[in-house]
């Protein structure tokens, strides 16, 4: 905004002071006026000061719009879930020189410590179109809690059993006590809770015991518990989620076996499977078998006192075809909890040479792109690979050995594939023709399709 100024001659205890004593006056400059909207607010920071956690608290700043045209409010921007605004349709637009209450709802649930919060406007204001407004509190806590992670892990339980690991609650500063006066939890829960007072401090706490129902099934335990709360009269709701696993008599480890990621050869032995007890529990696997695939033996790997525990290998058959496998490893075992243990079994068995890529597209365009391959032929790292023979059925197409980048691994030659005469125009098949010396792919057909564009033979 260019301000106007005006200079007057001042009189004071009767002496005047001249104009010649002043400032020069500076040429008058034209007023600008804005005749956009303009949004304004005066105090942009409010500061709450200290509040209790769990209280809900509006926070109020005046927008007023000093332009010449209609203020739209085109949306809002909150830094946190916990600050939600308030805002009606029909108060989205500002008409000139009015005012409108824009108001925020702060939920400080599960907020502790210094609060800095923020709330941006987004308006049709063309000199600011966010404005960001701010707030801040000091939030005076109720009650502690551990664990006070956002989720309780409880590990492995077993059904029925009252877990090791307790809720405990305990007052806040200047707070005298808290006490659980209700649990939700949902339709069907796999936990039960019971809450016991406990002196805390100066004060008494609450401690929940949580207990594993009967007819839960093996597995994933995951549940949510919303406990509502008494802190000296005041109440409050706090939300806790619940982890963990529910493992019978046995427990085994991996659960999946998965061996996509490199491929398994024929007569390889798998890492071992471990089962164990997970008490003291004493049992016996009595046959395991993993059809069609594999060969199967199990050992003793520890019994006493302490429980049982065996190893259990898997062996890729020789017999097994080319490609992807997925199995069932089955161990019967005597325990009356978990008879039967069953563990999916994954993989892929390679071909004796890989190549790459297992078909060569070749085109004959007059660029190297279209005219030249390099083919990559890959044996088990275990075999020194010779290529006693490289031929191709269509004269056209050369093929030989890249000694230079082969030498480095032995099981490993790349070939470089390129055409070498002129073909009519149409697409044309044929075959490159590998001899090796691997047992199982002694000869290798490496399909070839030739792609001549109808000026190529011009």
């Amino acid at each position: 905004m260019i301000r106007r100024w005006v200079w007057l001659s001042i009189v004071l205890s009767g002496a005047s002071t001249t104009l010649a004593q002043l400032p020069p006056v500076p040429q008058e400059a034209e007023t600008t006026v804005v005749k956009g909207p303009q949004a304004h607010v005066a105090k942009r920071l409010v500061d709450l000061g200290t509040i209790l956690e769990g209280d809900k608290t509006d926070v109020r700043w005046l927008l007023q719009n000093r332009g010449k045209s209609d203020l739209i409010i085109r949306g809002t921007r909150s830094s946190c879930g916990c600050a939600v605004v308030k805002l009606k349709d029909d108060q989205k637009v500002i008409p000139p020189g009015e005012i409108l209450e824009f108001v925020v709802t702060f939920d400080s649930s599960g907020r502790r410590g210094i609060q800095n919060k923020s709330v941006t406007i987004l308006t049709n204001d063309p000199a600011e179109p966010e404005l960001k407004l701010t707030f801040k509190a000091n939030m005076q806590y109720l009650y502690e809690i551990q664990p006070s992670a956002a989720i309780v892990n409880l590990r492995a339980v077993r059904r029925g059993e009252t877990v090791r690991r307790t809720i405990d609650i305990y007052p806040g500063p200047s707070r005298r006590s808290v006490r659980v006066i209700g649990i939700e939890l949902p339709e069907w829960s796999p936990l039960s809770f019971k809450p016991e007072p406990f002196e805390a401090g100066k004060g008494t706490g609450q401690r929940l015991r949580m207990t594993v129902s009967n007819d839960v099934s093996l597995g994933a335990l995951r549940t949510k518990a919303t406990l509502k709360l008494n802190i000296d009269g005041l109440e409050r709701k706090r939300d806790v989620s619940i982890r963990g696993e529910v493992v019978g008599d046995l427990t085994w480890h991996p659960r999946v076996i998965d061996t996509t990621r490199q491929p398994t050869l024929p007569g390889k032995r798998l890492a071992p499977i471990t089962i164990r007890s997970t008490d003291k529990v004493q049992f016996d696997i009595l046959e395991a078998a993993a059809e069609p695939y594999f060969d199967v033996t199990f050992e003793q790997t520890k019994k006493g006192t302490q429980g049982t525990q065996y190893s259990v290998l898997l062996t890729l058959r020789k017999d097994v075809p080319k490609g992807p496998f997925g199995t069932m490893l089955e161990a019967k075992t005597n325990s009356l909890d978990q008879p039967l243990v069953r563990v999916p079994v994954f993989g892929i068995v390679p071909e004796p040479i890989e190549v790459e890529p297992p078909i060569i597209l070749l085109r004959q365009d007059g660029t190297p792109a279209g005219t030249e391959r390099r083919v990559k032929v890959q044996a088990p790292p275990q075999h020194s690979l010779v290529l006693s023979e490289i031929a191709c059925e269509n004269k056209a197409v050369k093929a030989a050995v890249d000694w230079e980048a082969s030498s480095r691994y032995e099981h490993l030659r790349y070939l470089n594939v390129a055409l070498d005469g002129r073909l009519v125009e149409g697409k044309h098949q044929t075959v490159l023709t590998l001899m090796t010396n691997v047992p199982g792919a002694e000869r290798l057909e490496i399909p070839i399709t030739i792609e001549v564009p109808a000026d190529s033979t011009r």
